[in-house]
């Protein structure tokens, strides 16, 4: 049987968190977001979507976003999440510890995946050629939910004033991005170009959302 050196172990402790990038899957830049939120340092390895030979050598499959540290490999954005918070202690928190909180932060993904997540897809599907037909009820259902947003977050920064509850924050800003990204995303991802095409948004009509996206914006760069 072989057995693991201390100094071994010493070298998976002290290893750069590795992340395994395919753009601009929004699971992928939910991690990004988080790892940048949280100040975790890591070596990103970017994914061709036709070639994902590096993602089956790290763990056997080929889904992303994954993840190695500390000897660990994770490859589901949800999961991520947890583990980043459990650690990486001294850091931001993603999500609350508190089951109350928890289940707002549940109800709150529930709405912004209805509202916002669910149009967003249909139309991601034509912008990236899965389908012809470009829905365009789902792409007034989108806007709509983004002015939801924008209504939502009002004069503040946050859409809730529990620090541990940043994910919420990240989620709304996941979804909004792909119609109202920066100038330096769209240069780092370039086929959120073809999405912003589509949905042809006027920034000025958002401009409590345009304010709170800033932050996060900067952390998907």
């Amino acid at each position: 049987m072989s057995h693991i050196s201390f100094d071994e172990v010493a070298n998976l402790n002290c290893t750069m968190l590795k992340f395994y990038e395919l753009t601009p899957s929004p699971n992928n830049m939910k991690v990004r977001m988080a790892l940048k939120y949280k100040g975790i340092e890591f070596e990103q390895i970017l994914v061709d979507y036709f070639d994902r030979q590096s993602l089956l050598e790290a763990s056997g499959q080929d889904g992303s976003p994954i993840i190695q540290d500390k000897g660990i490999v994770l490859n589901d954005s949800e999961a991520i999440m947890i583990y980043l918070d459990a650690n990486y202690p001294d850091t931001p928190r993603l999500m609350p510890r508190d089951l109350k909180s928890r289940y707002a932060c549940d109800k709150w993904k529930r709405m912004t995946d209805d509202k916002i997540a669910a149009p967003w897809f249909r139309v991601w599907r034509y912008a990236i050629k899965r389908t012809d037909i470009l829905d365009e009820s789902a792409i007034s259902a989108y806007v709509e939910g983004l002015h939801w947003l924008n209504d939502e977050i009002g004069d503040r920064d946050t859409f809730h004033d529990n620090p541990e509850m940043a994910i919420c924050d990240l989620r709304a800003a996941l979804w909004a991005v792909y119609a109202l990204p920066s100038d330096a995303l769209l240069a780092r991802v370039g086929l959120l170009k073809s999405s912003k095409r589509i949905f042809d948004l006027d920034e000025k009509d958002f401009p409590n959302l345009m304010r709170f996206l800033g932050p996060w914006d900067d952390r998907l760069k």
